[in-house]
């Protein structure tokens, strides 16, 4: 099956609402199952992934299943985009382990699932707020920049068209803010009243569910209400010991599971 591009863009246009974001599952069940109950206890009206369900982790089905079975609009990322290349898999830019880690994953996966990843879009835009998994600077899977500072946000605002935006891929908690008089600034991720009524344009990484990066163990989300524009990180803790022995046991790269237990 060749990736190939099923759909660029999703808009779904609803009114104001509490949203619930997260991305950067990887295969991590036990965390996602944590962290949806978590968004939903604090009433989120919608709730969106921002891509990269499997991958690393050794729930990729559970995942798929449950992103479903819970109507969680999502989005596609990168890993979710290798895994359905199943025949050129020489052309992957990746370390070992992650490809390792693919090439199992591919073999766990339904049809239906498959197919379920196949369709994903590249972007969305729900309540006038754009998602993506790495940046608008590529919406095709061509390549998957790693926005990690103001000089990698540029070609992302330059192509930003709502005034905010999410996106995953670097599995760390930031906040980007883009204003005429000050630039790019980046800042880690804390609860903050976006200014709406101003010129700037926002762009939040709500950290990863399934395998943080940034010393926390703990699965990160946000919500984020499209009317008052308050952003409020979150934390959920899970059963990490589970998902170590569910890695080691599928026979994954130890690291894998080593690095759940401090967030690195």
């Amino acid at each position: 099956m060749s990736p190939g591009v099923v759909k660029q863009q999703q808009n779904l246009a609803v009114s104001d609402m509490l949203l619930g974001v997260f991305g950067d599952i990887h295969g991590n069940i036990e965390a996602l199952a944590s962290v949806y109950a978590r968004l939903t206890g604090l009433g989120c009206e919608q709730i969106v992934c921002l891509g990269d369900i499997v991958g690393y982790g050794a729930s990729p089905g559970e995942c798929i299943n449950f992103l479903k079975d819970n109507e969680i609009a999502c989005i596609k990322g990168n890993h979710d985009f290798f895994t359905l290349d199943r025949q050129e898999q020489s052309d992957w830019n990746m370390k070992d382990y992650s490809r390792e880690a693919i090439i199992w994953t591919q073999k766990q996966l339904t049809e239906q699932q498959f197919h379920w990843l196949e369709n994903l879009p590249f972007s969305m835009k729900i309540a006038g707020v754009q998602f993506v998994h790495s940046s608008m600077e590529t919406l095709d899977g061509e390549y998957w920049p790693y926005i990690l500072d103001a000089k990698t946000a540029q070609f992302h605002f330059y192509l930003q068209e709502c005034q905010v935006a999410f996106c995953g891929h670097i599995h760390i908690p930031l906040l980007f803010t883009c204003s005429e008089n000050h630039g790019i600034r980046v800042e880690m991720l804390k609860p903050a009243v976006l200014d709406l009524q101003s010129d700037n344009k926002y762009l939040i990484n709500p950290g990863a569910v399934g395998q943080p990066r940034d010393l926390d163990w703990r699965a990160s989300s946000v919500t984020y209400d499209t009317e008052t524009g308050q952003l409020t990180p979150l934390r959920a803790e899970y059963d990490v010991a589970a998902t170590q022995k569910k890695i080691i046991v599928a026979g994954l790269a130890e690291d894998l599971a080593d690095r759940l237990s401090n967030g690195t």
